[in-house]
C-alpha cells in the first residue's frame, strides 16, 4: 500500500469524490439567476432572532473570507457554473441558480434538473462550458491546481472555495451569501445547522471521549483520514479525539494507512467511507489486522465498533448533510 502508484490513484479517487455529495434540501431557487444574484440584502426576509443568534456563534476567519471575495474583484457574477456538488448544494440553499452543474450519481435538488451537466472535475465538458459563456467556474479549493490545468488554456476563469471540513463549508456559505448579496438566507441556513449542531454536542458534554479512527477509500486501499475532512471535523466537534491527530500526530489531510501504528493507538471504533463494497473494505481491514495478531485486543473489535458509515451522509462533505451526520456519529461514538 506504500507504492506511489496506488497513493496517487487514491489520492485522485478522494478529490473526485470531494465534488460528488449529494443535496436533499433544496431550498426556493431564484426565477431568474441575474436578478437573483443582483438582488439587495435590504429586500431580503430578515432572520428570526434565533436564527440570528445561532448564526452569529459561526466564527468566520474575515481575512481568509476577504481573501476569497477578492477573487471576484468586486463584481457579483450573474452566470456562474459549479464543478462542486458541495457547492452547488450551497448555492441552492441560497436561492441562487447556477447555469451548469456538474455531472453525478449523487442526488441533486429536483430545482436543478433543468441546468445543464458540464462534466465531472476532473473531466470537465470543456464544449458545453464554453457554450454557457459563465463568468465565473466555482470549484473547490482541493482541486485547483488540476482544474486550471484544464480550464485556463482556454481562457475560463475560475474561483475557488474550501469545502473539505464543517468550517470550511460554513464560511463558503458565509462568502457566497456576501457575494450574491444573500447575507439572509445564509444566516438563516447557518442558523438552522447551529442550533441542529448545538443539540447534537450537548447531548454527549460530559461523556467520555472516545478515540476514533476514520478510514477511506476501497478494497484495495485504504487511507487515515485526520480532523480536517468531515467526518473528522464533526466527530471533533462531539468531542472525541481524532487518533489520526492526536496520536499518530497525522498532519496530512489523508495519509497512508499503516497498521502497526493503528494498533498501537487502539482506537475505540473505527469508521469506514467506502468506495464500492463497504462489506469487503471492512474484510480487507480486518484480513489486515489479523495478519498482525491484534484481532482480539483491538478496543473497536471488542466494542463492536467497527463500522462503515452511510456513504450518502459522509462519502463528502456536505453541510446540507451535517445534522444527519451529527446524529449519526453521537450515536455510534457515545452508544
Amino acid at each position: 500500500m506504500k507504492q506511489a502508484g496506488w497513493k496517487m490513484g487514491m489520492i485522485a479517487l478522494l478529490l473526485t469524490s470531494a465534488v460528488g455529495c449529494s443535496n436533499t434540501q433544496p431550498a426556493e431557487r431564484a426565477k431568474d439567476s441575474s436578478a437573483t444574484a443582483q438582488q439587495p440584502a435590504t429586500e431580503q426576509q430578515a432572520p428570526s432572532s434565533t436564527t440570528e443568534k445561532a448564526a452569529a456563534a459561526v466564527n468566520v476567519d474575515e481575512k481568509q473570507a476577504a481573501e476569497l471575495l477578492a477573487q471576484f474583484q468586486g463584481h457579483t457574477p450573474a452566470k456562474v457554473v459549479t464543478i462542486s456538488v458541495a457547492i452547488t448544494e450551497i448555492m441552492n440553499e441560497l436561492g441562487i441558480a447556477p447555469i451548469g452543474v456538474p455531472t453525478t450519481s449523487s442526488k441533486l435538488s429536483a430545482a436543478l434538473d433543468s441546468v445543464p451537466r458540464i462534466g465531472t472535475s476532473h473531466q470537465p465538458d470543456l464544449e458545453q462550458i464554453a457554450k454557457l459563456q459563465p463568468e465565473f467556474v466555482l470549484g473547490p479549493n482541493s482541486i485547483k491546481d488540476s482544474v486550471d490545468k484544464k480550464l485556463k488554456p482556454a481562457g475560463t476563469p475560475t474561483a475557488y472555495l474550501p469545502v473539505d471540513s464543517i468550517d470550511e463549508l460554513k464560511l463558503s456559505t458565509v462568502v457566497l451569501g456576501r457575494l450574491f448579496q444573500q447575507e439572509a438566507k445564509a444566516e438563516q441556513f447557518l442558523g438552522k445547522i447551529a442550533e441542529q449542531e448545538k443539540t447534537a454536542i450537548e447531548a454527549t458534554k460530559g461523556k467520555p471521549a472516545p478515540k476514533v479512527l476514520f478510514l477511506f477509500g476501497s478494497a484495495e486501499a485504504l487511507m487515515v483520514m485526520n480532523e480536517n475532512t468531515f467526518a473528522g471535523s464533526i466527530a471533533r466537534n462531539l468531542g472525541a479525539v481524532n487518533v489520526a491527530a492526536d496520536t499518530l500526530k497525522q498532519t496530512q489531510t489523508y495519509a497512508p494507512l499503516n497498521m502497526e501504528s493503528i494498533i498501537a493507538a487502539n482506537p475505540d471504533a473505527i469508521l469506514l467511507v467506502a468506495h464500492g463494497d463497504p462489506n469487503a473494505v471492512a474484510k480487507k481491514f480486518e484480513d489486515d489486522v489479523k495478519k498482525n495478531g491484534a484481532w482480539e485486543k483491538m478496543n473497536a473489535f471488542k466494542n463492536g465498533k467497527m463500522k462503515s458509515l452511510d456513504f450518502s451522509t459522509f462519502g463528502t462533505a456536505s453541510l446540507v448533510n451535517a445534522p444527519a451526520a451529527y446524529q449519526q456519529l453521537a450515536d455510534i461514538l457515545y452508544k
